[in-house]
């Protein structure tokens, strides 16, 4: 049976591609700290070379999906070495473990890669990016194409959904508040597109069964502004949408700099998979029925 390692497999992402992936393929996973429930999980830290070679070479996985990353944009802005060392370095070391023992490598990159100053990204547009956190993936992108190892790079965005061990995301966390009835303040200003975190899990793996190459960009179908997308939630799952109101970007006083608008072009990734990204109201369905289930 195929065999895939998840790396960071108790983030949201990876959680889900375990769940997701372990009908049709072996799965095993890593972490970082606390061992997760479950077989097949390995203790491993992606900014050490000879752990990340020994995992390798032992699990002989077919294929590797990298999510691991320090993804707090504020974080990587006033950490820019730990940021570095985990989102650069850490990708180079699993990327020349992949190509040592013949594994292809699915890699996870951010649509903060461009500056928001034209419509509708493809794979063809120019990153150009404007706070360190897409600088740390950009640079990955380069390294996975310099070392010619056989990847997929998948840019997304605003991940959300249920699963995995570790912080809340944008969805739940809006949840979360307005159950609590407390006001919360939204940006106007930054536009994506939000991306269900099974939706991604379910492309990811159909880009690998087609033996697919390169990169894509893997996201929502809608893009809308977070406020929008914080309305849209209070919607979905019947909170109230007063406790929301809308404030700017320079207002929040936030440490690194967000493009105003990035909204992806997933034409490719669709004609290759046959797969069309959700948008933003199936995504919370799914979400909502998720979270009876869970109940």
């Amino acid at each position: 049976m195929t065999r895939i390692l998840v790396i960071g497999a108790t983030g949201l992402l990876g959680s889900r591609l375990m769940e997701l992936g372990k009908e049709s393929y072996e799965m095993h996973g890593t972490y970082s700290r606390d061992k997760p429930k479950g077989s097949n999980m390995h203790r491993m830290d992606v900014t050490k070379r000879d752990e990340v070679f020994s995992i390798l070479e032992k699990v002989k996985p077919d294929c590797v999906a990298d999510t691991a990353a320090i993804t707090d944009v504020d974080y990587c802005e006033t950490h820019p070495e730990e940021a570095w060392l985990v989102n650069v370095d850490g990708t180079k070391n699993v990327a020349e473990a992949c190509k040592r023992i013949g594994a292809k490598m699915v890699f996870l990159s951010t649509d903060y890669v461009f500056d928001g100053k034209k419509l509708d990204y493809s794979e063809k547009d120019k990153p150009r990016p404007m706070n360190y956190y897409a600088k740390t993936k950009l640079v990955s992108e380069h390294v996975l194409e310099a070392l010619g190892v056989n990847y997929i790079t998948a840019r997304t965005a605003v991940l959300y959904g249920l699963g995995g061990l570790g912080k809340k995301n944008f969805v739940t966390w809006i949840i979360e508040k307005l159950d609590n009835k407390e006001k919360i303040r939204i940006v106007t200003d930054q536009h994506n597109n939000p991306t269900y975190s099974d939706n991604l899990a379910e492309i990811l793996l159909a880009l690998y069964r087609k033996d697919a190459k390169g990169l894509f960009h893997v996201t929502g179908s809608d893009c809308l502004s977070r406020y929008e997308f914080a309305l849209r939630i209070s919607d979905a799952f019947g909170l109230d949408g007063k406790l929301i109101s809308p404030t700017t970007t320079p207002e929040l006083n936030q440490i690194a700099v967000r493009p105003e608008k990035v909204s992806m072009v997933t034409n490719k990734v669709e004609r290759v998979t046959g797969i069309k990204p959700m948008g933003v109201d199936e995504g919370l369905r799914r979400l909502k029925e998720q979270l009876e289930v869970k109940e």
